[in-house]
């Protein structure tokens, strides 16, 4: 039976047609992938499908009757999503944050041991065990995105959307919401799932869609279709250019990074990328976050150019030449309220003033340059950053420190959640980075990507370094150590 279908959906904004003329059709039981760059037209059909956007034209039918979502209340009653930022309340618990706006009373009071009994038992029914009564700012951002799911599936909506559920979790935490996702299948329950993880399409999917510019221009079945050529409707472009590498003969050490007590140490040159491996909570973001933010360690002894280099927090960082772009770019390399225009300034405002004034004459010249240097996909300098794309915003916030003349770039995980296409664009800036004579620490949880454009790769194991790979690199060795069935334990200090 047919859950939902849509014709003609179109939504268009001043200057910019972000969906044009899809037809969509999702069946009951289905798991129905949907696939494409960033800027594609994703996020904007979800929003419309949410009741968060109204369509510019086109219909939207479930269970064969037509639906007009004046808001996301409206759409709430049929459809449940997932986005890819947490809908959770952070000082609450989960059981606050599973019930808000649906708490259960008894004459005027929380029935906290009915909300905690029903909760277990909701819990049960999709074999989870989840930390329910901790505030869930102080939990992991796995467990933050499997409590944000139940918080969806609490609603017992017939259709379910998922958008990038997979980008936060582990691998065990991948393979539970995996099972959770089939579970849901088998009870009727259809799906939207959107990934950019193509893996995942031919491991969960019944069919898979593909939005390009904002149309679609191929629905197939998952069986019907290689990934390969999936990537062609994707991007128009052959496999074999998605990992876009140049050989650069390595420069000088910029930094060195010595374990106390061993002989073995980490080197970044100039004109080279060094990759960080390693599982989820390997400890790869927690040392280089030592490295920026200042933390005092006992075990780790740091030379910048041939100098001692204590690490006293950020700015201290910055005026040494040490840059970091983030895995959470929206909460710790943005400000997502502000514009484009102010998240590519406020780190340089005191060259972009004058008498302590701000030059705004300056200001818009610098934006545009850096809009148009990185390819930002922007309407205006003052579009609100937390309306762009994924990739967009990865942009943003890589492009704040362009002129910052930083000698030593860490990139975590900078192409998570993002498009095959928008992924080799990163690749480059990071190779022009790297030609221009910075050193580039590149931390990544796809080793497909490490091995393509890394000269030099790191695996860490339970925040321990356990192997050093130069090239040509053996992937298989490399996820040996990583998953430590082959650990070559070059250092035994925990950073």
């Amino acid at each position: 039976m047919e859950r939902l279908r849509t014709e003609g959906l179109t939504k268009q904004f001043p200057g910019v047609t972000a969906l044009n003329d899809v037809n969509f059709e999702l069946q009951e039981g289905e798991i129905h992938a949907l696939v494409g760059e960033n800027g594609a037209g994703k996020s904007t059909f979800v929003k419309i499908l949410a009741g968060i956007f109204q369509p510019s034209a086109g219909k939207i039918f479930i269970e064969n009757s037509e639906i007009k979502f004046a808001s996301p209340k409206d759409a709430f009653a049929y459809i449940g999503v997932v986005h890819q930022e947490r809908e959770l309340v952070p000082f609450y618990s989960g059981i606050c944050n599973l019930f808000l706006g649906q708490e259960i009373t008894s004459s005027g009071f929380l029935n906290r041991r009915a909300m905690q009994q029903k909760a277990l038992d909701f819990m049960r029914q999709y074999n989870l065990d989840l930390d329910m009564d901790t505030p869930v700012t102080n939990l992991g951002s796995g467990m933050q995105e499997m409590i944000t799911i139940l918080k969806v599936l609490f609603r017992s909506p017939k259709i379910v959307i998922f958008d990038e559920p997979t980008a936060p979790l582990s691998i065990k935490e991948t393979d539970v919401l995996f099972r959770l996702i089939k579970d849901l299948k088998s009870k009727g329950t259809s799906i939207i799932y959107i990934t950019h993880r193509l893996p995942e399409v031919f491991q969960l999917a019944d069919r898979v869609s593909v939005l390009r510019n904002g149309e679609k221009v191929v629905t197939a079945n998952v069986t019907d279709i290689a990934e390969q050529e999936l990537i062609r409707f994707m991007i128009a472009k052959d496999i074999n250019q998605q990992y876009p590498k140049a050989i650069l003969p390595r420069g000088d050490e910029i930094m060195k990074v010595k374990f106390h007590d061993s002989d073995i140490k980490i080197q970044i040159h100039a004109q080279e990328i060094v990759g960080f491996a390693g599982l989820v909570g390997s400890g790869r973001s927690e040392l280089a976050k030592k490295i920026v933010q200042g933390h005092k360690s006992e075990s780790l002894n740091i030379t910048l150019d041939n100098k001692a280099f204590k690490p006293s927090g950020p700015k201290f960082a910055i005026d040494h030449g040490i840059v970091m772009i983030p895995e959470d770019r929206r909460g710790e390399g943005l400000v997502p309220s502000f514009n484009v225009r102010e998240n590519l300034s406020f780190s340089h405002l005191s060259f972009l003033s004058r008498f302590g004034f701000r030059d705004e004459k300056k200001i818009s010249e610098r934006c545009d340059s850096i809009i148009k240097d990185l390819g930002i996909k922007v309407y205006s300098q003052f579009q609100l950053v937390n309306t762009l794309s994924g990739g967009n915003q990865q942009k943003v916030s890589l492009g704040k420190w362009l002129d910052a003349n930083a000698k030593i770039w860490i990139f975590d995980e900078p192409t998570q959640g993002i498009d095959v296409e928008t992924k080799v664009e990163i690749y480059r800036i990071m190779e022009r980075l790297a030609a221009q004579g910075a050193g580039i620490w590149f931390i990544s949880s796809d080793l497909k990507e490490l091995i393509s454009i890394s000269d030099k790769i790191y695996v860490m194991y339970q925040s321990k370094i356990v192997g050093e790979f130069m090239r040509p690199f053996e992937a298989e060795e490399i996820l040996q150590t990583m998953l430590g069935i082959k650990n070559k334990e070059i250092s035994e200090v925990t950073v």
